[in-house]
């Protein structure tokens, strides 16, 4: 009898051994970490500020969770490849400017929701994404420049983000 408890426990130790030189060795290890910072500097070119952007999107931003790169059935918010001529688009219907439109699209997505889709984005200047000013404004060159002409910068376009802030805070936004 104690030689065949014996045995047993040889064998389950063996095994555990066995098992955690398989996952240590064999198997894909990831590894998570938080996300990295971006440097956004005064003077930023508009190639390193849609670069960054871009890098925030696929990201930080986690975007792409819900936005598909290209349009597809089924697709539960606008696809990337083509934003910047869709909001370019719906920035004129409204009669909006194309920069405040894009940030009000990022801190206020309630404001205005498009055709067949619901309203679900939150606020990415909040928590859990909290992005910072630098990183905002990087992300709408990055989607102005799917498909529209570009036209922020950074510092010089602060102004016009913190008035979308601000309006969003007066509405109480969630």
């Amino acid at each position: 009898m104690k030689g065949g408890v014996l045995k047993l426990l040889i064998a389950v130790v063996g095994l555990n051994v066995f098992f955690a030189y398989i996952g240590l060795y064999f198997l894909p290890q990831s590894e998570s970490r938080p996300p990295k910072e971006s440097k956004i500097e005064k003077g930023i070119s508009q190639e390193d500020l849609i670069a960054v952007g871009e890098q925030i999107v696929f990201g930080k931003g986690q975007c792409m969770v819900c936005h598909p790169v290209k349009t597809e059935v089924g697709m539960r918010a606008p696809a990337i490849s083509t934003i910047g001529a869709e909001m370019d688009k719906s920035a004129k219907e409204r009669n909006m400017k194309f920069d405040s439109y894009v940030f009000e699209a990022l801190v206020n997505p309630a404001e205005y929701i498009q055709k067949g889709f619901e309203n679900m984005m939150p606020s990415i200047h909040k928590p859990p994404t909290s992005l910072t000013e630098g990183e905002l404004i990087a992300v709408s060159a990055y989607l102005q420049s799917k498909g529209a002409k570009v036209d922020l910068s950074y510092p010089e376009s602060v102004p016009v983000l913190q008035a979308e802030i601000d309006k969003e805070a007066k509405k109480g936004g969630k």
